[in-house]
């Protein structure tokens, strides 16, 4: 025989399944109104080690226009390049020092890396390029909908060595005969900054 005492508690577990099952279903990632930027769906998937190598054959470009011998590549500087950009992406500040203070030869030094190009009584210790590109140039807002003028590898690599080219300090460095090698880091931040560190010996 069922009970009015029955139908009652029976009744209480079904709407507390019921609301744990909506709960839950609510702090599920991306649900609903809780993605600020559906169109992000559409955000690029950056290929951030052929990106780096793309920047390495455009610096190359510039310096065999120049008359200078091609920059080698170096994994190890590439690392420490990486490093730096990676941190600048993280804690969301844009300079060759960190926010402790410490410079390129600090992070050299750190990493175990030692740079000293002689040239008669003249000692290179390396040097650093840094830029701050987007992984889009503008925002369309349509009846309310956003979307974004996503650029491409190429135009990011481009715009990346224009901008040092167009530096006098960023060109001198590029453009330093005595410096045989070079690392390239990137990194991309939450709020679509690209961040790039070149670093020389």
């Amino acid at each position: 025989m069922i009970t009015k005492t029955y139908l009652r508690s029976l009744l209480r577990a079904v709407v507390l399944l019921f609301l744990t099952m909506l709960l839950f279903s609510c702090l599920q990632p991306g649900a609903g109104p809780r993605e600020e930027f559906p169109e992000h769906r559409n955000r690029p998937r950056l290929n951030i080690t052929e990106l780096e190598k793309r920047i390495h054959a455009l610096i190359n470009k510039e310096r065999k226009k120049h008359g200078l011998s091609a920059l080698a590549w170096d994994g190890r500087l590439s690392n420490i390049a990486r490093a730096h950009s990676r941190d600048m992406a993280k804690r969301n500040y844009f300079s060759h020092d960190s926010p402790e203070g410490w410079g390129f030869s600090e992070r050299y030094k750190k990493a175990g890396f030692t740079c000293a190009v002689r040239e008669g009584n003249r000692v290179y210790l390396g040097a650093e390029n840094i830029f701050q590109n987007n992984l889009y140039d503008r925002v369309v807002i349509t009846d309310g909908k956003k979307s974004f003028d996503w650029n491409t590898l190429e135009k990011i690599a481009q715009s990346t060595v224009q901008g040092w080219m167009n530096s006098p300090g960023h060109r001198k460095n590029i453009l330093t005969p005595q410096l045989l090698s070079e690392g390239i880091g990137v990194a991309v931040s939450t709020d679509d900054k690209v961040y790039i560190t070149q670093n020389f010996c």
